[in-house]
């Protein structure tokens, strides 16, 4: 596994969030999840082991993306106490990624160029291992929710350009899915908190289906990720030690 390997000799634990599991690494320790519990779980349990292991801070990569050599290192020099996350910069198949925008209704577009950004991509992200998502967030918007709590904090959200990631976009899950759209629609309208901003959200991942296709698995997608949504709709936070 090619993202394990780019770790280095940093602290591993790999978690196995297969339906099936089995997942054997001889120099990592792997945690074991119920299976298909989704991203913000499985991570979650990831940071509880590091944390338990005396890890104050912990980096998430996700298992599509594979780091420059030295930039774990690059991101724990450049950490400071004033940090929520820091991310390197994502080289993904469309260019390079410096962060995330999202307007003040709801709207996301990756940063193309440096500057300040609202949120980072969970796909390689250093933060405090004390810190956990969400986990009614599947696949989907448990980033942008998260560095939304931390610059709540007053935390910083920086991007690390001396770091690099190569980030294949959608390998984990395939952003044109029907489970990708259930699980994205219901993640957008849950940052968002429902409202017209919602309906807005619902009416673009619906354009966009019938742009891009497939048309029909995507939008039983959105309408099933919309039920997700109508079905709890509790203010849950997610719990942090820090």
């Amino acid at each position: 596994m090619r993202a394990v390997a780019s770790v280095g000799n940093h602290p591993l634990v790999v978690v196995d969030d297969s339906a099936d599991g089995g997942l054997c690494l001889p120099d990592a320790e792997v945690v074991r999840t119920a299976g298909s519990q989704g991203f913000a779980h499985a991570v979650n349990k990831g940071l509880a082991s590091l944390e338990s292991m005396g890890c104050t801070l912990a980096l998430i990569l996700n298992d599509d993306a594979v780091l420059d050599a030295g930039s774990l290192d690059t991101l724990y020099a450049a950490w400071s106490p004033s940090d929520g996350a820091l991310a390197p910069v994502l080289h993904e198949p469309s260019g390079p990624v410096y962060g995330i925008h999202v307007s003040s209704w709801g709207r996301v577009q990756l940063a193309t160029r440096p500057g300040p950004v609202q949120a980072l991509s969970g796909a390689a992200l250093l933060m405090r291992a004390s810190e956990r998502f969400d986990e009614r967030y599947r696949h989907g918007f448990e980033d942008l929710e998260l560095c939304r709590r931390l610059t709540q904090r007053g935390l910083r959200l920086r991007v690390v350009e001396d770091a690099r990631c190569k980030h294949e976009a959608g390998a984990t899950v395939g952003r044109k899915t029907r489970a990708a759209a259930r699980a994205a629609i219901d993640g957008h309208l849950r940052y968002l908190g429902g409202g017209a901003a919602g309906l807005v959200a619902v009416g673009l991942a619906l354009a966009q289906a019938c742009v891009e296709g497939p048309r029909m698995n995507r939008m039983m997608g959105i309408a099933e990720g919309v039920g997700d949504y109508l079905k709890d709709r509790r203010p849950v936070r997610a719990p942090s030690l820090s």
